[in-house]
């Protein structure tokens, strides 16, 4: 059973990958970004240029990717979903597909990675969409350093799911996928779920729609290198207008699921509660408007059969962990600034117990240490505190020779000289002492004698 679902979770090569590559709009670093295809563990079947006409680099792009089958499919020129959509329908033979921007790569294991993770058989439902985490990098692929705003923007984004932050709670955070390039699609989601024309972005609109629906699937290793350009993205205006029309294409969308899956409510809930604190440009106080204004507009029957619903349902029995928080005295926090200062914290920990690992290694080898031995000998404080001989009632304190003298918190016989003892080194050196003796008794009793005159001559 265990050999049947090992092989399961194995890509095959019946399972073909086509890797999307637009030409627009046009950026630099193409050619290393089809470069890195070529040094996959797992190469793609078909690599397809999209071309919409504006582009001239179709043929050069064509000739690099030297082994690899190449197609070029001209397609109207507008906006990218569009292309997608005719691709999807074009690559009927293909399973999964990838896309790769200018500018960005794919580490080797990139492709091979994720296959394995969509074919996952412990999966409830096969995922539609793979992403992965990335390395933001220079013009020159170099990697950026932390201290720079955008490598940090990209790491801010990546600590909320790092840190323990559900899935459509780390969405409503921020879009983490970052570009076009982290998308790794299976085909047929994409042929039966067309994409709107007017999505800006590609990346979290996919991303949004599948992870409420539990069908996306985050790998955490660094399998692409990003180039961000020249800073983070711009929270203008009409950015903000585009993402909130995207935000209500996606509740439209799923509609026909809301009634029916108490698990998307809730994915749906969490995602709106967590986009307080988007920080990818996502107006959440504007999308709330949006929703009163279309209740309000609602007949009166329909929103009454909808708040019975919802109200029966299982979620509505149990009181929300985040209000037990706020009844409590905490606050809901900011998401990604939370995660951060749990992540630091954890390191600020792990260094810790790190050090007194280290310490303890030391105290225990000085344990063994025959200078500490002496020193706690002698009535050293510190050794014997090392030796822990100070907490016990009745102890003994080890001689360097291995011997046990004295015990307790008395201070040991200090090393002095030792008694003589019966061979002849020892008896000469006791006669030369008593000899020694011997004539300062004589000398102090001269003294004595001396004294005892002059006081007798004194007197009257």
């Amino acid at each position: 059973m265990e050999a049947l679902r090992s092989s399961m979770q194995q890509p095959t090569n019946d399972e073909k990958v086509a890797v999307v590559v637009p030409l627009f709009p046009r950026m630099p670093g193409l050619r290393k970004s089809l470069e890195s295809l070529l040094s996959q563990s797992r190469r793609p079947d078909t690599v397809v240029l999209l071309d919409d006409g504006t582009s001239k680099e179709a043929d050069t792009a064509a000739k690099t990717l030297d082994g690899i089958g190449t197609e070029i499919v001209q397609v109207p020129h507008g906006p990218l979903p569009a292309a997608v959509n005719h691709v999807a329908k074009h690559l009927s033979e293909t399973d999964y597909i990838a896309f790769l921007q200018a500018g960005d790569a794919y580490a080797p294991a990139r492709i091979e990675r994720c296959l394995v993770e969509m074919r996952d058989a412990h999966a409830i439902r096969p995922p539609a969409v793979a992403v992965t985490a990335l390395v933001a990098v220079d013009s020159r692929g170099e990697n950026i350093p932390e201290e720079d705003r955008r490598s940090q923007f990209y790491d801010r984004l990546w600590e909320p799911g790092r840190c323990g932050i559900g899935l459509a709670d780390w969405l409503g955070a921020g879009n983490f996928a970052g570009p076009l390039s982290n998308l790794f699609v299976r085909r047929a989601f994409l042929e039966g779920n067309p994409l709107p024309e007017d999505v800006p972005i590609l990346v979290q609109w996919l991303t949004v729609l599948t992870g409420l629906r539990g069908l996306l699937t985050v790998i955490d290793e660094p399998l692409l290198r990003h180039y961000p350009g020249g800073g983070q993205p711009e929270h203008s205006a009409s950015t903000a207008t585009d993402l909130l029309r995207m935000q209500v294409k996606i509740l439209k969308t799923l509609g026909d699921k809301l009634p029916d899956s108490p698990e998307t409510r809730r994915n749906l809930v969490n995602y709106h509660r967590a986009a307080w604190q988007n920080i990818s440009g996502v107006r959440e106080d504007l999308f709330q408007q949006v929703v009163l204004c279309l209740a309000a507009d609602a007949d009166e029957r329909l929103a009454e059969r909808l708040t019975e619903r919802i109200s029966n349902a299982l979620g509505a029995l149990a009181m929300p962990a985040r209000l037990e928080d706020l009844l409590t005295g905490g606050d809901a926090p900011d998401l990604a600034a939370y995660a951060s200062a749990l992540r630091r914290t954890r390191e600020d920990l792990t260094k810790m117990r790190a050090e007194n690992e280290r310490l303890g290694k030391i105290a225990e080898a000085a344990k063994n240490s025959g200078w500490i031995r002496f020193g706690a000998w002698l009535g050293d404080r510190s050794a014997r505190r090392m030796l822990e001989m100070d907490e016990l009632a009745v102890s003994g304190l080890q001689a360097p020779d291995g011997k046990i003298q004295g015990g307790g918190k008395t201070r040991p016989k200090p090393v002095g000289r030792k008694q003589p003892s019966g061979d002849g080194t020892h008896t000469e050196k006791g006669a030369q002492g008593e000899n020694d003796k011997n004539a300062k008794d004589e000398n102090l009793g001269e003294s004595q004698t001396r004294a005892a005159q002059t006081e007798e001559e004194g007197r009257p």
